[in-house]
């Protein structure tokens, strides 16, 4: 394991606080997409934290996103799904995101899981729908 992550363990066991950090910054985040660093800075100074001790909880909460999931877990990458179900799939995912590279891990977990996620999940609306007419 690498010091930071070590680091990061270290700080996220044990503490209550690291939860609610990570729900601030999830929610400025959401409202500032692209903030600029001085307002990165301004964030921690509310916060009563150090910048730099809030850039290091940003990444955590990054890494996390990014880094984990069943597809990582199982070693199931891009190569191991296929590519008509992941395109399919980062298109469906893109509802809950604009970044592509988040819809793709989603889209890599769920096919992690059920090779044909997408066709299923297709399926099941295009059900849905008639039972609402």
């Amino acid at each position: 394991m690498s010091k930071f992550k070590n680091y990061i363990t270290e700080q996220e066991e044990g503490k209550e606080d690291n939860k609610d950090i990570q729900e601030k910054i999830a929610e400025f985040f959401s409202n500032n997409p692209n903030p600029p660093d001085k307002e990165i800075h301004a964030m921690a100074k509310r916060m009563g934290l150090q910048p730099d001790d809030l850039e290091t909880h940003i990444y955590a909460l990054l890494g996390s996103l990014l880094g984990e999931g069943n597809a990582k877990k199982k070693g199931f990458t891009e190569k191991d799904a296929n590519s008509k179900q992941l395109e399919m799939g980062t298109k469906v995912e893109m509802e809950h995101t604009t970044n592509k590279i988040l819809a793709k891990r989603i889209a890599l977990d769920h096919l992690s899981e059920i090779p044909d996620y997408y066709t299923r999940l297709k399926k099941m609306e295009a059900e849905g729908e008639k039972d609402n007419e």
